[in-house]
């Protein structure tokens, strides 16, 4: 089974950033079968998924909740509004994801979602975000162990 967490955002805006220092604190972790990349704003991150079974996608949501608050859903799950796109730069996550489905084989795509304090220049989480770092690592375990059996347990 091919598994992959893809972090996404800005590191130099600070809780932007959230998806790609997850994947810096995941590469400390063994996971097997699971490759870990930092898409940071590339867009085209998405091309180095081969065929992905599981896919996980950390970033930076704001859904109106308190900072830090973690939001779990699928694809299926977001409503667009529709825009004309003026150049490539426009395409988005949601764009991307739907115009890779189409060119690679995926199979589950969960966007794991963190509700950033404050979106300001800074390489540093916010003190609530940092916080949250090891909620949200064990959120994306959880994820990860309903396609195979990933824990932490026995590590310190």
């Amino acid at each position: 089974m091919r598994k992959f967490v893809l972090g996404i955002g800005n590191v130099l805006l600070g809780d932007e950033g959230v998806g790609c220092h997850v994947v810096h604190a995941l590469e400390g972790i063994p996971l097997p079968d699971v490759k870990i990349i930092d898409g940071g704003t590339c867009p085209d991150a998405f091309q180095l998924l081969e065929d992905a079974d599981k896919l996980v996608i950390v970033d930076a949501v704001k859904g109106g909740g308190t900072p830090g608050q973690i939001y779990r859903f699928h694809l299926e799950d977001i409503t667009l509004e529709q825009k004309p796109f003026l150049s490539l730069h426009d395409v988005g996550l949601v764009d991307n994801l739907m115009l890779m489905q189409l060119w690679r084989n995926i199979g589950e795509a969960v966007i794991i979602g963190v509700e950033p304090r404050e979106i300001n220049w800074g390489l540093e989480l916010s003190p609530e975000l940092r916080e949250k770092m090891p909620q949200i690592i064990e959120t994306i375990l959880a994820e990860l162990s309903t396609s195979a059996n990933l824990s932490l347990e026995g590590e310190e």
